[in-house]
C-alpha cells in the first residue's frame, strides 16, 4: 500500500476563501463510451470527463436523456467530484496513483438494460457549472443547436453489442461473497488516511487547538460523532459527510485542494496544510462514504 507522511504543521482555522472566482469555461474532454462506439455493453454507464470540478447541485436528471428513436430511457445522473470509478463501469480504478480524469465526471446510468444491437443517443444540456462559476463551453463537433434556437445540446451516439455474451455459471459454482463495507475504523488503521501516526494535522490531535474542537481525529469513535453527529451545513452548503454521496460531503470538498485550484465556498486554509492528499487516500475516504459511512 502507498504510504505518505504528511507534515505535522498545523493549518490555521480562518474564514477566508482561498481563491477568487474565475471566468474560464469548462469543456468535455473525453467520454466513455467514445463517440460512435460499437459493441457497447448493454449495462453501460455513460461517463463524461469535464476539464474542472463541477458543483453537483448544477445538474439534475432532466439535463440528460438517453434515447433510441422515439423511445426515452429513464436514467440516473450523478457527479463524481473526484473520479473514483473506472470510466463507464462500477469498478474501482486500476490505477490508484492518479485519476483517469483531472476534473469531475458526470455519470448518466440507464435504469434498464439497453437493447442489444440498438443505437442510442445521449443528449446533454449545457447545465453543469464549475465550482468557481465556470459555464460549460458549447463549442465543438458534438454540440448542435436546434432550428428553433433552443439551447445547444451535446450529442453522443453509441451502439449496443448485437450479441452480448454472458458466461453462465458452472454447476455448483458459488458467487464471490460481497466485499465488506469499509468503516471509519479501517481508515484509522496503520497506513490509513486517518492513522494518527501519519500526522494528518497536529491541530486535530492537539486538545488545545480550535481545529481539535471542531474535529477530533485521535479516535475513530470520537471522530465519527464529529463527522456525522451534526446536521449543520458547512461552508459550501453541504453536510460534513453525506452517507453514500461523496460529492455532497464537505469532508471530501475540503480535502480536494491544490495550490492553484479550490472549490469556491470552502473557507480557511487547505487540509492537509502542506501537500494535497494522495489519490489513494482520497479513494479510501470516498469508498467509506459510498459504503454508507459506517463507524
Amino acid at each position: 500500500m502507498l504510504l505518505l507522511v504528511w507534515g505535522a504543521a498545523c493549518t490555521r482555522v480562518s474564514d477566508r476563501s482561498r481563491f477568487e472566482a474565475v471566468s474560464d469555461e469548462l469543456e468535455i474532454l473525453a467520454s466513455a463510451p467514445r463517440p460512435g462506439a460499437l459493441g457497447v455493453d448493454p449495462e453501460v454507464r455513460v461517463d463524461l470527463c469535464l476539464s474542472g470540478r463541477i458543483d453537483p447541485r448544477s445538474v439534475t436528471e432532466i439535463d440528460a436523456t438517453i434515447t433510441s428513436g422515439s423511445s426515452v430511457t429513464d436514467t440516473e445522473l450523478s457527479v463524481q467530484l473526484l473520479p473514483w470509478l473506472e470510466p463507464g463501469t462500477d469498478l474501482p480504478p486500476e490505477d490508484t496513483s492518479t485519476p483517469w480524469c483531472n476534473g469531475s465526471v458526470l455519470s448518466i446510468a440507464p435504469k434498464i438494460t439497453l437493447a442489444a444491437g440498438a443505437q442510442y443517443r445521449l443528449r446533454l444540456r449545457p447545465s453543469p457549472v464549475g465550482w468557481e462559476g465556470e459555464t460549460l463551453s458549447t463549442e465543438g463537433p458534438l454540440w448542435t443547436t436546434a432550428d428553433d434556437g433552443s439551447d445547444p445540446r451535446y450529442i453522443l451516439e453509441f451502439t449496443i453489442d448485437s450479441d452480448p455474451f454472458t458466461e453462465p455459471p458452472l454447476p455448483g459454482e458459488e458467487e464471490d461473497p460481497p466485499t465488506p463495507a469499509l468503516t471509519l475504523t479501517n481508515l484509522f488503521a496503520p497506513g490509513g488516511p486517518f492513522d494518527p501516526e501519519r500526522a494528518l494535522c497536529s491541530c486535530h490531535l492537539d486538545s488545545e487547538s480550535l481545529a481539535f474542537e471542531r474535529l477530533d481525529l485521535t479516535d475513530p469513535t470520537v471522530a465519527y460523532a464529529d463527522l456525522l453527529g451534526s446536521a449543520e451545513l458547512r461552508d459550501t452548503g453541504f453536510p460534513m459527510v453525506a452517507p453514500r454521496d461523496p460529492s455532497q460531503s464537505f469532508l471530501l470538498q475540503k480535502l480536494m485542494h491544490e495550490d492553484d485550484d479550490a472549490l469556491l465556498g470552502v473557507l480557511g486554509d487547505p487540509m492537509p496544510p502542506d501537500d494535497p492528499l494522495a489519490y489513494l487516500d482520497l479513494l479510501r475516504i470516498v469508498q467509506w462514504i459510498s459504503d454508507g459511512a459506517e463507524p
